[in-house]
């Protein structure tokens, strides 16, 4: 038996050293080594035990199981995968500190407009203080102007006559 890629086969010098137990023609099988016994396949007294024989059966190649992730993942992927997280994790980063400055923004603009609220009613008071009618009354008696009750002759309608 000989190994090529990690895939057990059978050769010519070892074709004769088993032989399918049941089936009597003596074929050499093309399975492995190593489930030789377990696929019925007995040894000739005269061969000489192989490295795939003499190995351990718990040194034995198991199959995956299933419950393991990173067993299963190559190191490209897991590299690739590491790389991902990172630029996710830091995209993520990003954005809250963006958030976070768009915040602070949010509020120096909110006390910004309240400061100028505040200032825009304290000019309007003091225009309509300037404006007001008390003021403008006042200033009209100094200019020797007198306030009367009547503001012209009355107006009268008269309607139409049905004649």
């Amino acid at each position: 038996m000989s190994k090529r890629n990690g895939a057990s086969h059978t050769t010519r010098a070892s074709a004769g050293r088993f032989t399918r137990h049941g089936r009597g023609d003596g074929a050499p099988s093309r399975e492995a080594a190593s489930s030789a016994a377990s696929d019925g396949w007995i040894r000739h007294g005269t061969a000489l035990p192989d490295w795939a024989d003499l190995e351990p059966s718990q040194n034995r190649r198991r199959p995956p199981s299933e419950g393991a992730f990173l067993e299963n993942v190559s190191t490209l992927r897991f590299s690739l995968l590491i790389l991902a997280v990172a630029a996710v994790f830091t995209l993520y980063v990003g954005h809250v500190h963006a958030t976070t400055d768009l915040y602070n923004q949010l509020q120096q603009a909110r006390a910004e407009h309240q400061r100028l609220h505040l200032k825009h009613n304290r000019l309007q008071g003091e225009f309509d203080r300037r404006v007001g009618p008390s003021v403008i009354y006042e200033r009209a008696r100094e200019l020797g102007l007198q306030g009367s009750v009547t503001y012209g002759p009355p107006i009268t309608v008269e309607s139409p006559s049905a004649e």
